[in-house]
């Protein structure tokens, strides 16, 4: 099911959509944007952002990972495939070191319980930062859920996948693999 809506995080209604009507399915969930180059393009340098850390609170901009390869998660409580990827994720972590590699998840539920909630049952190692309004999803342009980027230890994009399936995490690992040479 596509939904054309120009924006994902600040449409209320549109998350509705998602939570209720699609949460459950097994794919991704898909927008339709202009393709016109995005910010986050393999090659660009990727847009920064300020958010708090879920744990401590702290607001952290993506520049404090700089010098490390970074794969960056768009996820939610309520999106089917985030619930798959994220304990798949904590396993991908142990397979690389923590001194030059990083996993950061940006949570886009509105309601921050709802991130706790699920992390209660699915806990994760990594950091797990709040954005409620949208305003980093909506700068990265994330057109599908969950959707990750991995990022050179120059704050570059290197990849990008759209949605999760756990078949592709042997690229994904091949990715980093890759990046971190």
């Amino acid at each position: 099911m596509l939904v054309n809506r120009r924006l994902l995080p600040r449409d209320a209604g549109f998350r509705h959509g998602f939570r209720f009507g699609l949460a459950g399915m097994a794919c991704c969930c898909l927008l339709l944007l202009p393709a016109q180059g995005l910010p986050a393009d393999p090659g660009k340098e990727a847009p920064g952002f300020q958010l708090t850390a879920l744990k401590t609170g702290q607001v952290m901009s993506l520049a404090e990972f700089r010098g490390k390869v970074i794969y960056l998660d768009f996820w939610a409580s309520w999106c089917g495939p985030c619930r798959k990827s994220l304990p798949l994720y904590e396993k991908m972590k142990s397979e690389f070191s923590p001194e030059k590699f990083q996993i950061v998840a940006i949570n886009l539920d509105e309601n921050r319980d709802d991130a706790v909630r699920f992390l209660d049952k699915h806990p994760v190692s990594y950091t797990v930062l709040l954005d409620p309004a949208g305003t980093a999803a909506s700068l990265w342009q994330v057109r599908a859920m969950p959707t990750s980027f991995l990022l050179d230890i120059d704050g570059r994009v290197v990849q990008s996948w759209a949605g999760f399936y756990p078949s592709h995490l042997g690229e994904i690992e091949d990715a980093i693999r890759s990046t971190l040479r």
